[in-house]
């Protein structure tokens, strides 16, 4: 359901196109903005939703900060801001906030939950395939790094929070469960991988659940680490591994 057989050649030409101009103009296409999702958040402040959450986050980043120059850094950041904030708009997500080099994405789900699912991973499908195809063969012409990033989708209930009076010009942010773990799984992710929290793979069709394996040895243990500071919560991570 996920896996995109025949790529989008197309989509692949306009990343390139866009990638291509943004590193000659030294300027992106598009705004990057979070007003979408303010105004979907504004309908229910001080309430609890359910969405799906989407950490993408650059492999690497810290040493791509020490040995680059910060022209450079910026612009591949620029990039890759640009990129995943279209893939996520285009499978009907949200911008919710860019953290440096991360971007968070949010799928509503309080109407239908396995739909927004099928949509958040369809859409870090489509992440990982712009990024090696469209981006990556750009980066090269022009002599830059390639990218790789991390993914993190996790499922739940999530409270809106307004910081300030005006909602015109308050900051809007969630809290919970969801985005508390789709953080802190995408920090276990292999390069180019996809991990799912339990709540998410709970809502996988059967006949989809063949395409996740269960995460152990070597980051099970890392992750029984993290757990240990939250009161040894036991909770199931999964990666995907059909694409």
């Amino acid at each position: 359901m996920y896996n995109h057989e025949n790529k989008d050649l197309n989509l692949i030409e306009k990343v390139q196109t866009r990638v291509s101009h943004t590193i000659k103009n030294h300027g992106l296409l598009i705004d990057l903005s979070i007003e979408h999702c303010k105004r979907y958040l504004q309908r229910k402040i001080n309430s609890k939703t359910q969405v799906i959450v989407m950490y993408v986050d650059i492999n690497g980043s810290t040493k791509m900060s020490r040995d680059l120059p910060s022209s450079e850094l910026s612009l591949i950041i620029q990039i890759f801001s640009q990129e995943i904030s279209l893939s996520i708009t285009n499978f009907r997500g949200y911008i919710l906030k860019f953290v440096g080099d991360a971007v968070i994405g949010l799928f509503p789900s309080e109407h239908n939950p396995s739909k927004a699912l099928d949509n958040s991973f369809a859409c870090a499908v489509n992440i990982l395939d712009i990024i090696k195809n469209g981006i990556n063969p750009v980066f090269k012409k022009y002599s830059l790094p390639p990218i790789n990033v991390k993914i993190g989708i996790e499922h739940g209930d999530a409270i809106i929070l307004a910081y300030g009076k005006n909602m015109e010009f308050a900051h809007i942010d969630l809290i919970g469960f969801s985005i508390s773990i789709a953080s802190k799984i995408t920090a276990l992710a292999s390069p180019n991988e996809i991990i799912a929290g339990e709540n998410a793979y709970n809502l996988i069709s059967d006949n989809q659940k063949r395409f996740f394996i269960e995460l152990t040895s070597e980051k099970e243990s890392k992750w029984d680490s993290i757990m240990k500071y939250n009161n040894d919560l036991k909770y199931r991570i999964f990666k995907y591994s059909k694409r």
